[in-house]
């Protein structure tokens, strides 16, 4: 009954799930975490304490604040995340609604008012299509109309700018991601750029230009153009593309421009040096070897290759695949691709960008902010199939800062996700790289918030290699995520990674199968934060490995933390005191830190932790490892499962001892059945479990006690003699399970007790379940008591009573500097404040 429970009290705070194949937790697992917080004097709401600190930091996502605020919201929104991402490539809407999800998530618009632009938008160039393109050359007309309704949409979001003011915004951008060493290279593309001096910047200033820049514009504008490419990547195949040279037309938006079927070589020299608006190519192995970007006076490119191995060249900074103050679409519809580019590449500044492979093996090389990175716009980076690697230095594969969101999504295959080699992060680890990505949202400290920074793998054995900040961490408001749907894959990193939140932001890892390797020489991670903050890992199945320096649900500087392994024969290397569900005291207060390992046989490195077993350190750090996911089955297992439930006729041992067993998986209908026999043949009952099980320490036994207590007085009362007697374990059983039911004749017993000064502990904490002016009385004379044990069990107790006194007396231990007592009163209801 109690896990039922679990659940209906869970009902209004996990609010509605998406799809339940996408659910991160099942609701049989989220009422085990609530029932680990219940164990530890918490509850389902503990995990929503105040973290939003910063009052001043700007620009902050209501989407972040609402899972940095609420750790279960955060499980839904993942899930919905998590589905938008699997079907994204399924059928022609699901892109659309993702990018309208994204968009409404890194500019804090609700995706419902957007919801039609797309479809309408896409009707629309649908029939003027097919009323205007007859042969290749009817594009050019038919583009420029789409962009001149564009353009009269985009003009007002940027261009009270003026260029002036955007050049003084894309400074800031590109100054405020580089690295040191490159400080001097930047130095002089400034100047040759004619760019303001970084050191002239003035961040006021430039905070105010960039609360002018309309969000609400770019998602609109966006989807609206998007609409557009799609058109003409859907409907381009049916022409006839046959043409023996390159068909080109100058228009006010740049060249546009149609390749032939042979191997083409797109360049400056070739096309000539007009910026490109659009580059059509129907098949051959090509070479791009020029810029495609947008910028303030250059608000679109249109890059569409049908067929062929290509390869795609530039390091310029910001030179391919960069939308600024714009927006660019690519597809690349099928061959081993290769694309070589510099920094900021697949990326977005106040603009969209999206860029789509279908098909082949395709090998990724970029510099820093890259690879699905994103300020103040949307850029996501989709490939749908083939065993591809990524290569990028810091900053990518998934990174967002202000106002942004940054998405690398790989629909299948076997991947490699490698980031660093470049820049050391000195002083920390002067000897490692930073990476900063494969799932990275990154807030500058302390003035801007951050955004979304997302990796989601479908599938396919994959690696991931990191340093410092990586796989699903977020820094300074912001949120990481990293989503591996399957496959036996490997993690691989130094500092802050999988599934860390650090300063006031949220991190999260989910791998959904596969026999997985997590390696980190560091911590905090694999379901850690520090500094009001939450990370979070959930593997659901597979036998994996951990190995990481204070992690495993880990609550640091009063943050949550939350591992989760589902199911599978699992090993903990590394013997850490911070490991395996930890929190410490912190500015007066606490953290969280939850560890469960709900299924397998596991390995743990020490003798604290073990296989089927439960623990609690720290100030709320709290591990159990049960068999709440039974996967893998032994013939003795099997045999259960498929015995016939218990008899009414079976011996009371017999009935017992199934109504000890766990109340989960196949074993509830069991249970319950035996639990319910146990109470019809109670006056049986009885004297068997005062003979053979009173004096039990098991807890799974105590959990029947505690059934037939409440339903049979006869028990109680006899369990009232054993109170005094020489079985020290059953008499604090019997005080126990009488507070169970409420008997206020406890109260005399105690009494004397804590006179004789025997039981101390026992005794103030079973005075919670009797309600009276007595229990109370007794608890005040121990509200200053030298031992912060004894004061914190006095408050816990005076918090359960029911008694208007008891709220009062509580309300005495203020001044307690006790942080078990201090964390007590922070989390009391408002009502019971003064």
């Amino acid at each position: 009954m109690r896990y039922f429970l679990v659940l209906l009290m869970l009902a209004p705070l996990s609010g509605l799930l998406c799809a339940e194949n996408f659910e991160l937790l099942s609701p049989a697992e989220t009422g085990q975490l609530v029932e680990m917080l219940e164990y530890a004097g918490l509850d389902s709401t503990s995990l929503r304490f105040e973290k939003d600190w910063s009052l001043s930091t700007k620009f902050k996502l209501d989407w972040q604040l609402r899972q940095l605020q609420d750790p279960w919201q955060a499980l839904d929104d993942l899930a919905e995340l998590r589905e938008l991402c699997a079907i994204a490539d399924e059928d022609p809407n699901s892109l659309p609604r993702l990018l309208t999800r994204l968009g409404g998530i890194a500019f804090n618009l609700d995706p419902e008012r957007y919801g039609d632009i797309y479809e309408s938008s896409h009707l629309l160039y649908s029939q003027s299509f097919g009323l205007q393109v007859r042969r290749p050359r009817d594009i050019f007309a038919w583009l420029e109309q789409g962009l001149d309704e564009l353009q009269a949409d985009f003009s007002p979001v940027v261009s009270a700018l003026g260029r002036e003011n955007a050049d003084l915004l894309f400074s800031f951008w590109v100054w405020q991601f580089i690295e040191s060493e490159d400080a001097d290279k930047y130095g002089e593309y400034f100047k040759e750029q004619g760019l303001p001096d970084p050191d002239s910047l003035e961040t006021k200033e430039i905070y105010k230009l960039m609360a002018d820049i309309s969000l609400e514009g770019l998602l609109r504008c966006g989807t609206r153009f998007f609409a557009l490419a799609d058109v003409l990547v859907r409907e381009a195949a049916s022409l006839d593309l046959s043409h023996k040279k390159t068909l080109t037309r100058k228009t006010r938006y740049g060249l546009m421009a149609i390749g032939t079927r042979g191997d083409d070589v797109y360049s400056a020299e070739t096309l000539g040096p007009e910026p490109l608006c659009l580059l059509l190519d129907p098949d051959g192995n090509d070479v791009y070897d020029l810029d495609l970007n947008t910028s303030f006076g250059h608000n679109f490119y249109l890059l569409v290759d049908l067929a062929g191995s290509d390869v795609y060249r530039n390091s310029t900074p910001g030179g391919m695949f960069s939308s600024a103050f714009g927006f660019g679409y690519s597809c690349d519809l099928g061959g081993d691709d290769f694309y070589q580019t510099g920094d900021f590449a697949f990326s977005a500044f106040a603009g969209m960008n999206l860029h789509i492979d279908r098909e082949g093996d395709d090998n990724y090389r970029g510099g820093l902010f890259s690879q699905g990175a994103a300020m103040f716009g949307v850029s996501l980076l989709l490939d749908q199939a083939g065993n591809d690697s990524y290569q990028a230095s810091v900053s990518g594969q998934g990174f967002a800062s202000t106002h942004g969101v940054g998405a690398l999504l790989d629909q299948g295959g076997a991947d490699t996700y490698a980031l660093g080699g470049k820049y050391f992060h000195e002083p920390l680890m002067p000897l490692d790289y930073i990476t900063l990505g494969q799932g990275m949202g990154l807030g500058l400290r302390p003035d801007l918030a951050g955004g979304l920074g997302l990796l989601y793998d479908k599938g396919g054995n994959d690696r991931y290699l990191g340093g410092v900040y990586a796989q699903g961490s977020g820094y300074w408001y912001a949120t990481g995520a990293l989503l591996d749907e399957a496959g036996n894959d490997v993690y691989n990193t130094v500092y802050y990674p999988q599934g860390s939140g650090i300063h006031l932001a949220c991190g999260f890892l989910f791998d959904g199968g596969g026999d997985d390797a997590y390696y980190s020489r560091h911590g905090p991670g694999q379901g850690a934060g520090h500094d009001w903050a939450l990370g979070m890992l959930i593997d659901a199945g597979g036998n994996d490995a951990y190995s990481i320096q204070g992690g495993n649900g880990l609550g640091l500087t009063n943050s949550v933390g939350i591992f989760v392994d589902k199911s599978g024969d699992d090993r903990y290397e590394r013997n850490e005191g911070q490991n395996f569900g930890n929190a410490n005291f912190s500015r007066s207060t606490g953290g969280i830190g939850l560890f469960l390992d709900a299924g397998g046989k596991d390995a743990y490195p020490d003798s604290l932790h073990s296989n089927d077993n439960t623990w609690q350190k720290g100030t709320y750090g709290i591990g159990w490892d049960i068999e709440l996911n039974i996967i893998s089955k032994t013939a003795i297992e099997d045999l259960a499962e498929t015995a016939a439930l218990p008899d009414s006729t079976d011996s009371i041992a017999d009935i017992f001892a199934a109504a000890s067993e766990w109340e989960v998986g196949s074993a509830v209908q069991r249970v319950r059945t035996a639990r319910d026999i146990l109470i019809s043949r109670a006056e049986e009952a009885i004297p068997y479990v005062l003979e053979k099980k009173i004096g039990t320490d098991s807890g799974l036994e105590y959990r029947a006690l505690e059934i037939l207590a409440k339903s049979s007085d006869a028990f109680v009362r006899q369990l009232f003699d054993l109170i005094e007697g020489a079985d020290s374990l059953a008499a604090k059983n019997a005080l126990s399970l009488i507070s169970g039911v409420g008997d206020s004749l406890l109260v005399d017993y105690v009494e004397r007790l804590l006179q004789a000064k025997k039981y101390e502990t026992a005794c103030l904490s079973v005075l919670a379940g009797v309600h009276s002016e007595r229990g109370v009385a007794i608890l005040r004379e121990y509200i200053h008591h030298p031992s912060e044990r004894f004061r914190y069990i006095t408050a816990r107790s005076l918090l359960q009573i029911k008694h208007p006194q008891a709220r009062e007396t509580l309300l005495l231990m203020e001044e307690d500097r006790s942080f078990l007592v201090q964390a007590l009163l922070r989390n009391l209801p408002a009502e019971t404040l003064p």
